[in-house]
């Protein structure tokens, strides 16, 4: 299951944040708001304060740039209601990114990080990194009814 997946990379980065983003602290994995069904893969903390809520993805689509735009309106919600008002950032973090993913986010200047996630964390959600060619079996000619319908179909193709 791709969610599962994705769980399994946000873990292993979650678990080496500190390689990944010296500086920048765990406060949450599957961060959720009041009043809401849809949570944050992870959230975190840098040493300027600034909140980043980040969403995991294989390969990052319109999907991806939909989910974290609600996880930053509900976080801010949230944060409005409290009294605070840190900044909250959001990430996407994934293998790959769909172009027009990378330029909205430019363009409409969001204010969202793309974070690509380095190979080896693939193996994390058992992506193969290196997969061998794959050899595709030879099909024989069929013989009988098909051949020959097919074969009246060539023949009715001919000019």
């Amino acid at each position: 299951m791709l969610h599962e997946r994705e769980g399994r990379v946000r873990d292993y980065y979650a678990s080496e944040l500190a390689q990944h983003r010296p500086g920048e602290l765990l406060i949450a994995r599957e961060n959720s708001y009041d009043g809401t069904a849809v949570r944050a893969d992870m959230r975190t903390i840098d040493r300027s304060n600034v909140t980043r809520l980040w969403e995991f993805k294989i390969s990052a689509s319109y999907e991806a740039l939909g989910q974290i735009l609600v996880y930053l309106a509900m976080a801010r919600r949230a944060e409005e209601a409290a009294g605070s008002d840190c900044p909250i950032r959001g990430v996407i973090a994934a293998f790959e990114f769909q172009p027009e993913i990378v330029y909205t986010v430019e363009r409409l200047n969001l204010s969202i990080e793309l974070v690509t996630l380095p190979p080896v964390l693939a193996h994390a959600g058992g992506i193969p990194t290196d997969a061998a060619p794959v050899s595709l079996p030879e099909i024989p000619r069929q013989s009988g009814l098909l051949a020959s319908w097919g074969a009246e179909l060539n023949q009715q193709e001919m000019p």
